[in-house]
């Protein structure tokens, strides 16, 4: 079995990886977040299962059917569900301010995985996740105050991130044991085929919703789009799910956390964004917090 050192460095690099990814999704906003989610499901998908020969895999068909249930209802929660919720929010917080409500999401998994994994953490452990937190909580200190109508105005974006994280965290910890009992590739497939298959689903219920179709029509928004699914949805759903499968559910989330971070650096070299002293210290606690879980 893999050394959890691997989960580690999968769960750190899907973190950058989705940093880099949310700065061109956000990028592509003629589009509807259910379009952007479907495009980038769909993607994935096709990308998924041209991999799959290359490690001579198929469907698992020995898998029980509650590990395919679990596959199933994971996907549905944590791609169609919660991933159209999170561009719904970068659509109306930006990549920066989203960052923020994305805190909720090591707290929401270390608990489910306590609670519902029966993982244990220790003194250590909980020093370097209040470091993670503590520092991208402060790195996206937003200086000066808001007024009301802001503040009612974010409110949408932010109820948007928090039902994305939530329902993130429930499909990973969903997924867990299958995944830990299946091979990496095969069951990234499956989760993003059901997250498809959702979405479609709704679209065809919701008759609104069918404009998001016109994503997988070629556009200028694809300059954009087929990056960011490559990086996000491929590569980084890959790492992310290694991270899960390699190393417990709470030191994965904590090191995914660091997307945060990220975003900040990447922001501030793509898009010109100011890094005040605040983020610049937040960052450096950041690291910090995650080396030391990584160290332990």
């Amino acid at each position: 079995m893999p050394d959890a050192s691997l989960g580690q460095a999968c769960a750190l690099t899907a973190a950058l990886l989705w940093s880099t990814s949310i700065i061109l999704f956000r990028r592509s906003e003629a589009l509807s977040a259910q379009g952007i989610n479907l495009f980038k499901n769909v993607s994935a998908s096709l990308l998924l299962l041209l991999t799959l020969p290359l490690f001579d895999l198929g469907l698992d068909t020995s898998r029980s059917g509650l590990d395919w249930g679990r596959l199933i209802v994971s996907g549905v929660l944590g791609i169609a569900i919660a991933d159209t919720m999170i561009f719904g929010a970068l659509r109306r917080l930006g990549a920066a301010r989203l960052a923020v409500v994305e805190t909720a999401y090591t707290p929401t998994i270390v608990g489910m995985s306590v609670v519902f994994l029966d993982e244990r953490i220790g003194p250590v452990f909980l020093v370097g996740g209040g470091l993670v937190l503590g520092g991208v909580l402060l790195a996206q200190r937003r200086e000066g105050g808001r007024s009301d109508a802001e503040r009612k105005a974010d409110l949408q974006g932010v109820l948007m991130g928090v039902v994305g994280i939530v329902a993130m965290a429930v499909g990973v910890i969903l997924a867990k044991p299958a995944l830990e009992r299946g091979h990496l590739v095969e069951v990234t497939f499956v989760r993003l085929v059901a997250g498809v298959a959702g979405q479609l689903v709704w679209i065809t219920l919701v008759p609104r919703e069918r404009s998001a179709l016109k994503a997988l029509r070629p556009s200028p928004a694809w300059r954009t789009l087929v990056p960011a699914s490559f990086l996000g949805a491929y590569v980084a759903m890959l790492l992310w799910l290694g991270g899960f499968k390699w190393a417990s559910a709470s030191v994965a989330s904590v090191l995914n956390q660091m997307s945060t971070v990220f975003t900040i650096v990447l922001a501030r070299v793509w898009l010109k964004e100011p890094v005040s002293r605040a983020r610049a210290v937040g960052a450096a606690l950041a690291v910090a917090g995650a080396v030391l879980i990584m160290i332990t």
